[in-house]
């Protein structure tokens, strides 16, 4: 079977049988090999398909098995108190194998840029709100609330300070930071005496017992930090434990790595009449298309049975993949022309922990786009979800047949943004990622990013993630905007861990104008 190891996931129905075709640049060595190998399978095996439930999916893969351990995570055994424990950790790899080399004969390059994450955790059981202090007589800038035994957080620079303040008299300073190059993380913690126990034991006994209980929680979250540091080399942006994400991740090995996987969500070419552009009626299961049933409004799409998207890695720490042709000349048209007829205001991020920084750091406008919008809308989803390799139905509100495990029913993907950037518009160095609250256990967070362009040819306008591992430059990776171009990344790393280096701005426009949409995938829930 030409290399191709098969892996089958539990006895598929005929109805249920829809497989995944994955090919890894590690065997094939062109597209047109790979071509090769899909007109000769297909007709035995399908395509990607987004309805393909995880646990019932065939894979095919060239080159090892997709369920195979991620590589670069390690057993880390620790003891914080509680007796040997072990966390499986990612560890980055060295600079040189992104370049194929296996020896560590290269350094990575410092880069220019000198931000990070600021994660800063309220271990008290009031409220308290978040300010950055511009130190200089000013007032502070309110960056959020944080909640009882919480966190919050946003972007920062060494030397910033920020402070706690009471929530009901922001002139009451509770507690102050000043950020460390070195660090992410910082704690308030008004009850600990460093270095005295019983004094500390004597503060704790004002809290209730469930309070204690979240305060040895937050606790022990911190030992385990700590711990965490020192193994990976990174901050532990989130609380512990937190599991690593339950979605497919794509390998991002070496610089040019490339992916092929293929999708029936095929390119529309012609734009249907506008009264087959209607909202979609349909929900839950009434929503789902098998293998062998046709796309929505197939005579207007290119006639071909399937559409192959090459996934090449641009950087692998963060991992940062561009998909060219993502969407087709009609299919921007039409994302454009609903543009027209909705009124575009100051973006935000949609996360309501972090809209009072918006102004600060984005000057574009932006507006959002509902999956059921149109058909070709639901295409992109449907693409999206192939490209990602997660069941569409994840992707939309689902009934009670469809992931019955899962105990909200609400969509992981947010709705389409639609930004528009003009001249001197831009949006400063940012994480996707928020920080969650106590009370959310499972802490659902943005997975992943899919930038899709609508234009090019503007002057500035880049996406630029300006911390990127690599050894030659200490300048930002720059994506110059392609219409119909896609850039995948990832804001979680594969121990469920956030991924600092994640971090992207989008550059200043300095002519012309900008369109884009965003695609937000939350994991596990939304």
């Amino acid at each position: 079977m030409g290399g191709f190891v098969e892996d089958n996931h539990g006895d598929i129905t005929p109805d249920e049988a829809v497989s995944d075709i994955y090919i890894s640049s590690s065997r094939w060595k062109s597209p047109h090999q790979f071509f090769l190998a899909i007109l000769i399978l297909a007709p035995s095996f399908g395509h990607v398909n987004s309805n393909a439930h995880p646990e019932t999916n065939r894979t095919w893969s060239a080159g090892g098995n997709l369920d195979e351990p991620i590589p670069n995570v390690h057993a880390m055994v620790y003891d914080i108190g509680y007796g040997p424990e072990k966390f499986d950790a990612y560890v980055t790899p060295h600079v040189s194998t992104f370049y194929g080399e296996e020896a560590e004969i290269r350094a990575a390059a410092k880069p220019s840029f000198g931000g990070l994450a600021g994660r800063f955790a309220n271990m008290s059981p009031r409220p308290l709100d978040l300010y950055w202090d511009p130190k200089d007589g000013r007032d502070g800038s309110f960056i959020g609330e944080c909640g009882p035994f919480g966190a919050c957080g946003t972007a920062t620079f060494p030397d910033h300070r920020f402070y706690f303040s009471s929530h009901n008299d922001p002139r009451q300073r509770i507690a102050t930071f000043d950020v460390d190059p070195r660090r992410s993380d910082y704690y308030y913690d008004p009850y600990e005496v460093p270095g005295d126990e019983i004094a500390t034991l004597k503060n704790l006994e004002g809290l209730t017992y469930e309070e204690y209980e979240t305060y040895e929680r937050v606790q022990r979250s911190r030992k385990f930090a700590e711990k965490y540091r020192e193994f990976a080399g990174r901050d532990y942006l989130v609380r512990y434990p937190r599991r690593s994400p339950v979605h497919f991740m794509w390998r991002a090995d070496h610089f040019d790595q490339q992916h092929w996987v293929t999708t029936r969500e095929t390119h529309f070419v012609d734009l249907p009449p506008q009264k087959e552009l209607g909202q979609i009626p349909t929900k839950g299961t009434d929503r789902v298309l098998t293998d062998n049933e046709p796309r929505l409004l197939t005579k207007y799409r290119s006639g071909e049975p399937f559409l192959n998207m090459t996934l090449t890695v641009l950087s692998c720490a963060p991992r940062v993949f561009e998909i060219k042709n993502f969407l087709s000349p009609v299919e921007i048209d039409h994302i454009v022309h609903l543009a027209s007829g909705v009124n575009l205001k100051l973006s935000g991020t949609g996360d309501s922990n972090r809209e009072a920084e918006i102004s600060r750091t984005r000057t574009s406008r932006n507006s959002w786009v509902r999956r059921e919008k149109t058909p070709i809308i639901d295409s992109v989803y449907r693409r999206a979800a192939d490209l990602l390799r997660i069941n569409e139905a994840l992707l939309r509100q689902r009934n009670d047949k469809e992931y019955s495990d899962l105990d909200a029913k609400e969509s992981i993907a947010e709705q389409l943004q639609l930004v528009h950037y003009g001249v001197g518009q831009e949006y400063t160095a940012h994480h996707d990622f928020g920080y969650r609250k106590q009370n959310e256990p499972r802490q659902p967070d943005r997975f992943a990013t899919l930038l899709l362009y609508l234009n090019e040819g503007m002057e500035g306008g880049e996406t630029s993630f300006p911390r990127w591992i690599n050894a030659e430059t200490t300048d930002a990776l720059k994506v110059v905007p392609e219409a119909g171009k896609a850039v995948l990344f990832y804001s979680q790393l594969p121990d469920g861990n956030m991924d600092d280096l994640s971090q992207h701005a989008a550059i200043p426009v300095t002519q012309g104008e900008k369109w884009l949409i965003n695609l937000w995938v939350r994991e596990p829930v939304y």
